[in-house]
């Protein structure tokens, strides 16, 4: 005889903000809970600095939105997922491993806005 339990069915899924369990299935399609969200998008919408262009902030928007930006386990450095989902890069708000990032002409990349967005959600807290 097999048992299924509730917890076998849907497995525990973290934030990728704050690590805390999800259950609801809007978040954990999401990645975020409803209050990272709403944290994550008032930082978006704040004012952006000077570096980071309008499609940056755009694009870091998305990236967000599809969770494509995942804590590690040091503070402040995520792993980004590239444009085309084959490539994982090294994303700190100073910089990026990523092309753009790593050209050293003072360019600076979506990645590198997304971690600033989730750090200025972050001091929000």
């Amino acid at each position: 005889m097999v048992v299924v339990t509730k917890a076998a069915e849907t497995p525990a899924t973290r934030c990728l903000r704050c690590r805390r369990t999800l259950t609801a299935a809007a978040s954990v399609s999401a990645g975020y809970g409803p209050g990272c969200r709403a944290r994550i998008r008032g930082a978006a919408l704040a004012t952006s600095p000077a570096e980071f262009t309008a499609g940056q902030i755009a694009r870091a928007r998305e990236l967000l939105a599809d969770a494509g930006l995942i804590p590690t386990s040091r503070a402040g450095v995520y792993q980004s997922v590239s444009s085309d989902g084959a490539t994982i890069y090294l994303t700190h708000g100073a910089g990026c491993t990523c092309p753009a990032g790593t050209r050293g002409n003072g360019r600076t990349c979506y990645h590198r806005a997304a971690a600033w967005i989730l750090g200025a959600a972050g001091k929000a807290a």
